[in-house]
């Protein structure tokens, strides 16, 4: 059965309202969400690049409402002129700077706001709060620069600054929403200290505005974050009685309960507002997403169908019911849903990647191959790739894909790496070893620090015997990956197997075990070493160990052959045979088993 474990990270966000925080928009949030503020930090872009070069459009275009600017004298006109000249050629930061310089001198709130506008866009926050600031100082009373100043305040983290502005709104009866500040609460580095001081500004602003909606919202959302489960349910619920029971505040409530521990009480309030609301989609998403945590993936089904017949234009939660149907082995209706999406041009990547797995599940593979060469981007590109590299190699098709993946590096640069590795696989998988080792060795010396590549190397330098180039590669993957216990591990065991330079091979799997004790792969080697440096007791105990682990029949050679050498050939012996009725032609242990009975008759 294929398992997705993505249904329940994806229905986590089902209701999500995600705003772009672009000039135009920045000060009319159209959520209350953390996500509707704007994003902190500089952009990656470089502001200062030409627009045809850049990622991001030149900001300067014609304002969606037209911004009226002072009268100047003829230098600060020119000087207008030219920073809007540099924003519409793309040069975003220049034109910043001269209107930031424009706008301290003339003190025009035409140029201030313009300049907002641009670092806004920017997100120069710095700047921001800096024009901001000058534009309160023109306005104080203005709604406009109160919302921008305050909204630009909570995406740095100034909470009680943004705070006060907000007060002031509410003085002025503007529209204020104070879960703007709440929501932003939980995401600072000093989260308990922030929630102790909103929650005391909070607390003295309560009696003020005792029926403000939003406010009391936000007081609960604090308590909530706070850990003061009690305080923030009794404000909800309060505010359920006196507004008929919004949904979202019913939502609240529900989610409150369940972090009590009033599992059943949470459950019963959920079905009896579905029951009375029962075309209300928000409260049907949550139920449906608790019976996906409850991994009731039949009954969650039903719900997220009756979501879909409700709105069959919702995308998203018709790719959630796909994802549903998967996880409840229903693969014929999730090839449906799937298909649907298709057929609508939604979610195209995700939904053929599905099918794909959906169609080899089937034992589809020509299906399968199909659907994954459908795959363009996001985030299952590369393992359908992947998959799509396995299915050629389990069907022969060695020189079909690789004249595949070899135009795809031509067309897609950007991902060279792992389509090498993918080819090289392909070559493994074909068995062509001396073709892989050419191939691979030309890869690594363009690409020598790619860990992915030399690993694929060390596969082919075994399957060739060829130890020193093992041993190269082995140890450039402990300089490129040193908390990686594998190739300290590989080599030791080599080293112990193969060589004699016993001190060298325990020193290297002491490192291993150091990095993962509690790994049996580990533990046997280290058995092993100590077996050849004659510490029998202190192997047998490793290698018991190991083989209650993992019960290989590996590491049971391994632990047969130290029993005898100790002298306890009857232990040997049925440690062997055990192993043999899992694994009857294990040649570790029949090798064994002749080398040591031979020593014997000698």
């Amino acid at each position: 059965m294929i398992k997705t474990k993505l249904a329940k990270l994806l229905l986590t966000s089902g209701f999500v309202t995600l705003f772009t925080a672009c000039a135009n928009t920045l000060t009319e949030p159209e959520s209350v969400i953390e996500d509707a503020l704007p994003e902190t930090g500089n952009s990656a872009v470089d502001t200062n690049q030409p627009a045809e070069s850049a990622s991001e459009p030149a900001i300067l275009a014609p304002a969606q409402e037209e911004i009226v600017y002072g009268n100047f004298s003829e230098d600060i006109l020119t000087r207008v002129i030219v920073a809007e000249m540099a924003g519409q050629r793309g040069y975003n930061q220049t034109a910043l700077t001269e209107y930031l310089a424009l706008a301290h001198e003339t003190k025009d709130l035409g140029i201030i706001r313009r300049a907002t506008l641009i670092a806004a866009f920017l997100r120069d926050n710095e700047t921001s709060i800096e024009l901001n600031e000058l534009w309160l100082e023109q306005e104080l009373n203005s709604e406009e620069a109160l919302k921008t100043s305050a909204y630009q305040l909570i995406s740095v983290n100034r909470l009680s600054e943004a705070l006060a502005l907000f007060a002031r709104m509410h003085e002025l009866d503007y529209e204020v929403d104070y879960r703007l500040i709440s929501n932003r609460a939980d995401n600072n580095i000093d989260v308990q200290a922030i929630l102790s001081s909103l929650i005391a500004e909070f607390e003295a602003l309560l009696p003020a505005y005792p029926q403000h909606y939003n406010l009391q919202l936000a007081m609960a959302q604090l308590y909530r974050q706070n850990d003061q489960l009690q305080e923030a349910y009794e404000i909800l619920n309060r505010l359920a009685l006196e507004n008929d029971d919004p949904v979202d505040i019913l939502i609240a409530e529900i989610e409150i309960l369940e972090e009590m521990g009033e599992t059943r009480l949470a459950r019963r309030r959920l079905e009896n507002s579905l029951a009375d609301k029962p075309d209300n989609k928000q409260l049907r998403f949550a139920y449906g997403r608790k019976l996906v945590e409850e991994d009731n993936y039949s009954d969650a089904m039903e719900q997220f169908e009756i979501i879909v017949n409700q709105d069959p234009q919702d995308f998203e939660m018709l790719y959630s019911l796909a994802l549903i149907s998967v996880e409840a082995n229903q693969l014929g209706a999730a090839r449906d849903y799937f298909q649907r999406l298709i057929v609508n041009g939604q979610r195209l990547d995700d939904a053929h990647y599905y099918l794909a797995m959906i169609s080899d599940e089937e034992n589809d593979p020509e299906q399968a191959i199909e659907h994954y060469l459908q795959v363009s981007g996001g985030n299952n590109y590369l393992i359908s790739l992947r998959n799509y590299t396995e299915l050629m190699i389990e069907h022969d098709r060695y020189s079909e894909a690789s004249e595949y993946l070899r135009q795809l590096r031509l067309r897609r640069p950007e991902i060279n790496s792992p389509l090498l590795a993918l080819e090289g696989s392909l070559l493994l998988g074909a068995e062509d070893y001396y073709s892989a080792f050419t191939f691979l060795s030309r890869a690594i010396s363009n690409n020598p620090n790619d860990t992915q590549l030399i690993q694929l190397r060390t596969i082919v330098s075994q399957e060739l015997d060829d130890f020193a180039l093992l041993e190269l590669d082995l140890r450039s993957l402990m300089r490129l990956e040193p908390n990686n216990p594998s190739p300290f591990n590989t080599l030791g065991y080599y080293l112990t197997d193969q060589t004699n330079r016993f001190n060298e091979a325990k020193d290297l799997i002491d490192r291993a075990v150091e990095i993962s004790p509690n790994d049996p792969a580990i533990i046997d080697s280290l058995g092993w070493v100590q077996f050849k440096l004659g510490m029998y007791d202190e192997a047998k105990i490793n290698l018991e160990r190991a083989f209650e682990l993992f019960p290989d029949h590996e590491v049971a050679a391994h632990l047969g052959e130290v029993l005898w050498i100790m002298g306890n050939r009857e232990a040997a012996r049925e440690v062997w045979q055990d192993a043999l009725e899992t694994q009857p032609e294990s040649e570790f242990i029949l090798n064994t088993m002749q080398r040591l009975d031979a020593e014997s008759d000698s």
